[in-house]
Formats: structure tokens, C-alpha cells, sequence
């Protein structure tokens, strides 16, 4: 009788530690199929600058709800370099705009040479980096000129306002949101 009762204790105990190994596989599984389709927006701007000022990637006009927008601005101070630069922002899951822009500083008339933009947002990557995609997948703000060979951006003061900015294109917006 001893021995009957052990043998159920025992099967008992191991058919339990089964069913929890089993269940936490599931939690495993669910983990690193949200982890595969990302649905956070990650920008990198890689760059070089002749002069220094705060360059800015933003995303304006997020909803919150149908009563509350919000921005997110991500800034940072960069010095004139030989090198390209990169600023990297990401935008958490839930922060997605139709109005993503970038500033490259207001003080000083500089000139810009891009790199690459490289964009991934759920399972797309886009990659910005000829005239061609730059014309294609960005609008310019009238302070900055498009150099059509080098491709470099010359910012330039318009009735002694100097706001450089460009912004992704409705086409690029709704290619990063399309399923």
C-alpha cells in the first residue's frame, strides 16, 4: 500500500513539473514571435556637417486620443567631423505620426552631407541614400538646397529666418504602414 501511494505521489509530482515546463514554453514561444515583428519605428541618420548646432529627429502630432496629441523630439549637439555621424532614434510601439521630421539646427548656415536614412518600422527596412531616394522619399523646407550632383544640403536664411527642416514624404509614410 506504501509503495501504491509513493508511485501516484511521484507520477503526481513529475506529470505536474511537466505541465509547467510545458506552459512556460508557450510563454517562450509568444515572447519571440512579438519579439520578431517589432512594431517600434527606429531611424538612423547617418551624416557629416560643416558646422556645430543641435540636430533634431521628431515625431509630431501622435494621437493619444481623439482629445490629446503629444511630440517626441530627439536631440542631439553635433560637431563638425571629417567622419559621418549617427543619430539613432527610436519611437516606442504606439508612437506613429504622419508628420516625422528633422531639424538641422537653426544658428548657423551649414552644409549637410547624407549618408544614409535608414528606416525600420514592423518588418520593413527602408534605406535612403542616393539623390534620387532623397528627392523621392523626403520634402525639403525652402531653407535648404538640394545640390542635384553631390547631393550635399545647403542651408540658407530666407527674410533672415534660418529653420532647416525636411520631413518623410505621404509616400513613405504610407509605405511603412502598409501590412
Amino acid at each position: 500500500m506504501k509503495r501504491t501511494f509513493l508511485f501516484l505521489l511521484m507520477t503526481m509530482i513529475l506529470f505536474a513539473n511537466c505541465k509547467e515546463l510545458t506552459e512556460k514554453q508557450k510563454v517562450s514561444n509568444q515572447v519571440k514571435k512579438t519579439e520578431e515583428v517589432s512594431r517600434q519605428l527606429e531611424i538612423r541618420f547617418s551624416f557629416k556637417t560643416n558646422k556645430p548646432g543641435v540636430f533634431k529627429i521628431m515625431m509630431n502630432n501622435i494621437e493619444v486620443d481623439e482629445l490629446q496629441k503629444k511630440n517626441i523630439h530627439i536631440m542631439e549637439t553635433i560637431s563638425p567631423t571629417s567622419q559621418f555621424e549617427r543619430i539613432t532614434a527610436k519611437f516606442d510601439e504606439g508612437n506613429m505620426s504622419k508628420n516625422i521630421a528633422f531639424n538641422l539646427g537653426n544658428k548657423e548656415v551649414k552644409e549637410v552631407t547624407i549618408d544614409n536614412i535608414n528606416i525600420s518600422y514592423k518588418n520593413k527596412v527602408i534605406d535612403i541614400s542616393t539623390i534620387k531616394d532623397l528627392t523621392k522619399f523626403l520634402r525639403f523646407s525652402k531653407y535648404i538646397e538640394i545640390d542635384s550632383i553631390s547631393g550635399i544640403l545647403k542651408t540658407k536664411k530666407v527674410e533672415g529666418k534660418h529653420y532647416p527642416a525636411f520631413y518623410f514624404s505621404k509616400n513613405l509614410i504610407k509605405q511603412l504602414n502598409k501590412d
